[in-house]
């Protein structure tokens, strides 16, 4: 009785499925990881400042072209820690316990921005150039 159940079955109907899985593209993937040097001490408040529009820099351009954010996220390691991360909505901010009262010369900085939707090298160029810029604002005397 089992086995008449199972020829009524369209043959097609797992190959199908496997076909619709696989036309869905990769996700695009920009992850680095940047000795930053100031020039002068910089607060911790300016270097999330700074790092939080890089975020909403990246959310806001893959919004505005249709595509979809699996994750953004920002490590920044120094004397204390912060950490940036986004799926597309709010920003989630989290820090060590004493974030909000250092001034540092140096951290080290892990970023990473998975976008569907996206190729790898139009993620990479827009999120290279304006996390360059985002560098150059915490190096600022803004």
């Amino acid at each position: 009785m089992s086995e008449e159940r199972h020829e009524h079955l369209p043959e097609h109907s797992h190959q199908h499925i496997l076909e619709c899985s696989n036309q869905q593209p990769d996700p695009a993937i920009f992850s680095e990881t940047h000795g930053l040097v100031f020039l002068e001490k910089v607060s911790s408040e300016k270097i999330q400042q700074a790092l939080t529009q890089w975020v909403e820099e990246i959310r806001e351009w893959a919004k505005s072209n249709a595509y979809l954010v699996g994750h953004i996220k920002l490590f920044v390691e120094g004397p204390e820690n912060l950490w940036l991360s986004s799926t597309g909505r709010s920003i989630n901010i989290k820090h060590s316990q004493g974030w909000s009262e250092w001034f540092t010369y140096r951290v080290n900085l892990n970023v990473t921005a998975i976008i569907f939707g996206t190729s790898k090298k139009a993620l990479g160029e827009v999120a290279q150039v304006r996390l360059q810029a985002c560098i150059k604002r915490i190096d600022s005397d803004e």
